[in-house]
């Protein structure tokens, strides 16, 4: 009798998870091929490759504790509805010819980098066009001068510019607080130049062969946890739900301004040293900002620029009320906006000749 009794319990038991299967294979299907269901935010978080994770465009030095674009890469990217070919060099740059040496040198973040168009829309391509100059684009996607005085440190001897152009942009300053500490940050402030140091890279074949090891050691169940839309769906569902661990506090106006203050306090720091190595090797280091919506870090760097002996470089002219300049729905540069950018950075170089 229980045996009898068993069998239709167990046969709907059966039913209810082969049709959850089903329906769960059903709706990430839906989501694969339409993942912008749900809108930008989760289409961006499922096809964005700007990571370190399997498909990602990244890999992550343990020693500097920074991400590097992987060499020799050439995938599609996408972001807020735009598409794009992401090509790295052998240095892990966006050039698609490296020139050693190269006359000009570009530090940024994803502005320079060409987030959202092809390399022909980039800034590096518009600036060769212009000046007949050899360029190297150093820029990767979320650098700010915690990355952008390092890659100058590591590059600068390679590739032996005469002209390196430092492009601040408005998220520079919170962005430093994603990789160093308060304490990491005024221990910078507080070293002279000369003693500046960086721990040794990790070697490239070491460091590509330990991100392969980190994901073939994935358990299965992290596996489909990081692959699956389904899972990425809930999440998503979670966060715009408010569901799950309660986030921290926002920081009060005083404490945002203590950080403000000792991230620009880092800043003109790593422009002291950027400058300090630039000259080391014969360059002229230059202030190129990109503050559409912040005329107070225009003047800001303006200000350092002025302190330090250093050009600067009028971009006020690249103003948020034009539209032409910004790729809609994004705000980075458009392929107008990086050629317009460009224009007055080949002023410059031209006007040294």
């Amino acid at each position: 009798m229980v045996r009898r009794a068993v069998r239709p319990f167990l046969a709907r038991t059966l039913l209810l998870l082969l049709s959850t299967g089903v329906c769960l294979l059903g709706l990430e299907l839906v989501l694969r091929a339409w993942p912008m269901l749900l809108g930008d935010v989760f289409a961006n978080g499922v096809l964005s490759k700007y990571h370190t994770r399997s498909g990602g465009i990244y890999y992550r030095d343990r020693r500097l504790r920074m991400h590097f674009m992987i060499p020799n890469l050439k995938t599609q990217m996408y972001y807020n509805r735009y598409v794009w070919t992401h090509e790295s060099d052998a240095y892990g740059l966006r050039n698609r010819e490296t020139s050693i040496p190269a006359d000009i040198v570009l530090l940024g973040d994803s502005y320079i980098y060409g987030h959202g168009v092809d390399f022909e829309a980039t800034v590096g391509h518009f600036l060769g066009q212009l000046t007949g100059l050899s360029v190297a684009n150093l820029a990767r996607q979320g650098d700010s001068a915690f990355q952008e005085a390092y890659l100058l440190t590591e590059y600068v001897a390679v590739f032996r510019p005469r002209f390196v152009f430092y492009v601040f942009s408005e998220n520079d300053i919170p962005d430093l607080g994603a990789f160093l500490t308060r304490e990491q940050m005024q221990a910078f402030v507080d070293m002279p130049l000369e003693a500046v140091r960086y721990p040794p890279r990790v070697e490239l074949k070491l460091a590509l062969s330990e991100r392969d090891e980190q994901l073939r050691s994935r358990s299965l169940i992290r596996r489909i946890r990081e692959s699956s839309y389904v899972f990425k769906a809930v999440r998503w569902l979670k966060w715009r739900l408010g569901v799950g661990p309660a986030l921290a506090a926002p920081p009060s106006d005083e404490a945002a301004d203590r950080e403000s203050t000792l991230a620009w306090r880092y800043t003109k720091k790593a422009i002291a040293y950027m400058q300090y190595v630039a000259t080391k090797h014969g360059a002229q280091l230059v202030i190129a900002p990109i503050t559409p919506f912040s005329t107070h870090d225009h003047k800001r760097l303006r200000e350092i620029a002025a302190e330090y002996g250093l050009p600067f470089l009028d971009t006020s002219a690249l103003t948020s009320a034009d539209a032409s300049l910004w790729l809609p729905r994004d705000g980075h540069l458009s392929p107008e906006g990086a050629r317009r950018f460009a224009e007055i950075l080949a002023a410059y170089a031209r006007r040294q000749k």
